[in-house]
């Protein structure tokens, strides 16, 4: 194994020096059957035949690593092309020659990591994490299931009075939100979506906006009951209006509800339609593949003949050469003694005259040296003392000494400092206030939503009670026309898979991503029965109960 792993390793080293611009192959080749004297005559014989194969076909073999590194080899290093050249070539045009065995043995003596492929189970999610992503689906439904539950069961003491039903007494006394104690804790600015668990949080002004877009409501409303027991007028036919509006709203939004499920399967019909396309035209270039393959490997058969001839002519060449290199060899140890003579004479003149210059420099710098040690002898006046309370006496405004200077700067550090102090006690003073206004905002919103939200229950509730009462549903043009498309689909989807032998999608074996989704959908649309019955079957409790109450 080592053997092999030393001569492949040679023939990819010789490789990545060979350059087909500046060197010719035959060339290259005598410079290294030169450099591989020292090896045995085996192992010789055996680099030089795979490494002049290698530079023989290097334009087939660029095309096949080339392609190698397109489809399957994008984490490869390029650092290995020519190791991949080197199996490429033993693969194709030295398998017969080296047996099964031998060339099984040349793969394992290569680095494993370079030899083989990463399995596909690498880059699929686990089946753990797809069990985990369908129990987080199933789970979010059925929360929701609870909370429109409990929307809907909610206690009567906690649903808004009706316009028909009779006035309260004291109505004249206007209610109003009620705050809390006050606390001195910052608010937590943290709320939720109602349909995400993902939470938001909103900045100081997004809540003095929400509360105060609840307290301009909360005047409104009051403002309108107060009409009402005034003796304003009453509304009875722009209810009526209002009632025949927003049945016609309701049919319309079904109508549309209607034709974006048609639409959705319309599109899926069309992807189908779209894949068989795919699978006729792939297997169609499947089989001009297959005869473009068969001609290449007939063409191949011949040209390998007429290269195993070439190759036998170039082998004895190579023997010839190997003769010669000896003579060439001790031609060139005779020049090589006569150009070391002449630079071993030419050093030592170059030595003897940089011992010359070296002395000449070494005595200019004695002499500097005792110059300045000369000048460092000669005596120096002293420096002049400075008094630090002396005023200088050049007549400007504000002339002062350094001591008076540092004592002013001092005074100017305290004063300011004291001015720090007072602007952060003020700072404090005013976020303590605003917190405090801030929890009065977010506790106030707090009321309001969950207010909006009883009564937003109410109205899905009588929405859904509407929507699922009897009658026909409205025939809308839009929803015929869908139908008719998404029918002329499936016959030519049927008609598609009877001529390509294929059995239908629902037949085939889905994929796991498409199984998933397609019981997702299942599941949704019988969450979505299980809701209408039980809107239906309150719809029916409720009827007699209201009646009761209206009489």
């Amino acid at each position: 194994m080592a053997y092999y792993e030393k001569c492949i390793e040679t023939v990819v080293e010789q490789l990545d020096k060979f350059n087909p611009e500046k060197d010719s192959p035959e060339q290259f080749l005598e410079t290294v059957s030169t450099s591989l004297q020292t090896l045995s005559t085996q192992t010789q014989a055996f680099i030089l035949e795979v490494l002049s194969g290698c530079l023989q076909y290097q334009r087939l073999l660029t095309i096949v690593v080339d392609a190698f590194y397109v489809r399957d080899g994008r984490l490869c290093l390029w650092a290995d092309y020519s190791l991949f050249e080197v199996i490429c070539y033993l693969a194709t045009f030295q398998l017969d020659e080296l047996g099964f065995q031998l060339f099984c043995n040349i793969i394992k003596s290569q680095p494993l990591d370079k030899m083989c492929k990463v399995p596909r189970s690498t880059y699929q999610l686990p089946k753990e994490q797809q069990l985990l992503e369908i129990t987080k689906r199933y789970n979010r439904r059925k929360a929701e299931e609870l909370l429109l539950r409990a929307n809907m069961e909610e206690m009567r003491c906690a649903v808004p009075r009706s316009r028909g039903e009779p006035l309260v007494q004291d109505s004249k006394k206007q209610p109003r939100l009620q705050f809390g104690p006050r606390i001195l804790k910052t608010p937590k600015l943290t709320f939720y979506k109602p349909n995400d668990n993902v939470p938001v949080k909103l900045n100081t002004a997004a809540i003095l906006r929400e509360g105060a877009l609840y307290q301009r409501q909360v005047e409104k409303e009051l403002q309108r009951v107060d009409q009402l027991v005034d003796g304003a007028g009453d509304f009875s036919e722009f209810l009526e209006w209002q009632k025949r509006m927003q049945a016609k709203d309701r049919e319309e939004q079904l109508a549309a509800g209607e034709c974006r499920r048609l639409q959705g399967k319309l599109s899926h019909e069309e992807a189908i339609l779209a894949r068989q396309h795919l699978m006729q035209e792939n297997k169609q270039k499947a089989n001009q593949k297959k005869e473009e393959t068969a001609e290449l490997m007939q063409q191949y058969a011949e040209r390998r003949l007429q290269e195993e001839r070439s190759m036998k002519e170039l082998v004895e060449q190579v023997l010839e050469t190997q003769k010669n290199v000896k003579v060439a060899q001790t031609k060139l140890l005779k020049v090589r003694q006569q150009i070391v003579q002449e630079v071993i004479e030419e050093s030592r003149e170059l030595l003897q005259r940089s011992t010359e210059a070296a002395k000449e420099e070494q005595r200019q710098r004695c002499e500097l040296i005792s110059q300045l040690r000369a000048l460092e002898m000669q005596p120096t006046r002293k420096g002049k003392l400075v008094d630090l309370t002396q005023i200088p006496g050049y007549g400007l405004e504000g002339e002062m000494s350094i001591v008076e200077l540092r004592e002013r700067l001092a005074l100017l550090k305290e004063s300011q400092r004291r001015e720090e102090e007072e602007k952060r006690d003020q700072i404090i003073q005013g976020k303590r206030a605003k917190s405090q206004e801030l929890q009065n905002t977010v506790e106030q919103i707090s009321l309001c939503r969950a207010a909006m939200g009883r009564s937003a229950a109410l109205r899905w509730e009588e929405k859904k009670a509407l929507s699922v009462g009897p009658g026909a549903p409205c025939q809308d043009e839009r929803v015929l026309e869908l139908q008719r498309r998404i029918e002329e689909k499936a016959a030519e989807r049927h008609k598609q898979a009877a001529l390509l032998h294929v059995s239908a999608p629902r037949a085939a074996r889905p994929k796991p991503r498409a199984q998933l989704e397609a019981q997702h959908w299942l599941e949704l649309e019988r969450s979505r029965e299980r809701r209408l019955r039980a809107l239906q079957q309150e719809g029916s409790a409720c009827g007699p109960a209201r009646r009761l109450e209206a009489a």
